[in-house]
């Protein structure tokens, strides 16, 4: 076979490649560097006690630290556990450390936990005897197991197609963010949702590849993106959900937030949530607030959007400040939509709160996307709507 031409080369070529280098470098070898910025590395099992999983194609198994190879049965069910925090124990074969996992060819998937994924495993030992599984993938693959779970795969292509620019943007943005565990991105809300192969969808397949490679920048460098579900009227700027990077007030105009009201037919747009006394002394105790009473809750202050940044609440006869942002998530994010709240009524054993929109708020708004979409408006409209003086470039090979 011909050696692949520079940039072509498939991803189990390159990891191949990769592995040859490691296990030269046996001796120094106690982590698996970083192979290419276009390849992601998914955490998909953090610390697992053992998994299971099923090639379903011409699987080979490296050993990391020798070079070692060894073929895997197609459709054979395999377990994958740590021995001694050193050592991989596939099956009744065992590895002396890191251990990779390859397809023989493009198109082949490994069943891991019942989920399909397609791209490279690497099965990591963990002190406890513990393992991690960490999928690596080429980005344009990831999105293709982010999309469907972050937006729903029926929803108009123009704002899939927003969706993938904005989740493509967020990943390379976030590389190294779990660089401690051993990977990139975490497959859950701290990252983006991520299943590997478990959705499969042509139109996801058509907006990743109808926007390959496109990122949003602002005079030509990537800038810190974000979505939620719905804005309820307004999105707000990052710093004021998570705080500024280095004390910094001004942000760059695409993350200072912008006035939108296509969301309103949303079912989320409008909400209400009650919670009892105690329920509410409860969350609070379980993150170090203790009071025996509650008999006041009334907004605090406001960023520029109008969501709320502090709560004041009344325990055992005193005022306290609390973070929105924390009461919010204390209480569950699911019930307390957002921090975007419209009134705080007191009630017989309790108190109600009414807000608009569901989730932080910052960045784009996927139903305001899909509305936009469904009126005809494109991906590059909407993107601009909602990331002011952004503009779309080719992310660099």
């Amino acid at each position: 076979m011909s050696p692949c031409p520079p940039g072509k080369r498939p991803l189990f070529y390159a990891l191949a490649v990769a592995a040859g280098v490691v296990a030269a470098r046996a001796a120094d070898t106690a982590v698996v560097p970083r192979l290419s910025e276009s390849i992601i590395a998914v955490g998909i099992a953090h610390q697992a006690r053992g998994l299971t999983l099923r090639p379903e194609g011409s699987f080979s198994v490296i050993d990391q630290s020798t070079g070692e190879i060894r073929r895997l049965e197609k459709g054979r069910e395999y377990t994958v556990r740590s021995e001694g925090g050193t050592r991989i124990v596939l099956g009744s074969h065992v590895f002396l450390g890191p251990t990779r996992l390859l397809p023989g060819k493009d198109g082949e998937f490994v069943l891991i936990g019942g989920r399909k994924y397609r791209g490279n495993i690497l099965f990591r030992p963990d002190r406890g005897g513990t393992v991690t599984a960490i999928d690596e993938v080429g980005i344009e693959e990831y999105l293709h197991g982010v999309l469907p779970k972050e937006m729903s795969p029926d929803w108009p292509l123009e704002a899939l197609m927003a969706q993938a620019i904005v989740s493509r943007t967020f990943a390379l943005n976030n590389l190294g963010k779990f660089s401690a565990s051993g990977y990139d991105l975490s497959d859950g809300t701290r990252s983006q949702l991520y299943t590997g192969l478990d959705v499969e969808s042509d139109r996801v397949r058509q907006a990743v590849r109808g926007t390959t490679g496109l990122v949003l920048t602002y005079r030509g460098r990537r800038f810190p993106v974000f979505f939620h579900s719905c804005c309820g009227g307004r999105t707000t700027d990052p710093s004021a959900v998570w705080g500024a990077p280095g004390g910094i007030r001004e942000s760059k105009p695409p993350m200072r937030g912008v006035g939108s009201r296509f969301c309103k037919d949303s079912p989320q747009y409008r909400w209400t949530a009650y919670f009892t006394e105690f329920d509410i002394l409860s969350a609070l105790a379980r993150h170090g607030v203790l009071a025996t009473r509650l008999t006041g809750v009334k907004d605090g202050e406001t960023d520029r959007s109008g969501r709320s940044q502090q709560l004041l609440l009344k325990l055992d006869g005193r005022w306290r400040s609390i973070s929105a942002q924390d009461f919010r998530l204390w209480l569950g994010a699911q019930e307390f939509k957002s921090t975007y709240l419209r009134s705080i009524r007191r009630r017989r054993k309790g108190f109600e709160f009414e807000g608009l929109g569901y989730g932080h708020g910052a960045g784009l708004c996927q139903w305001c996307a899909r509305a936009m979409a469904e009126q005809g408006l494109d991906h590059r409209r909407i993107l601009s709507s909602f990331f002011p003086k952004s503009e779309l470039r080719r992310m660099e090979d």
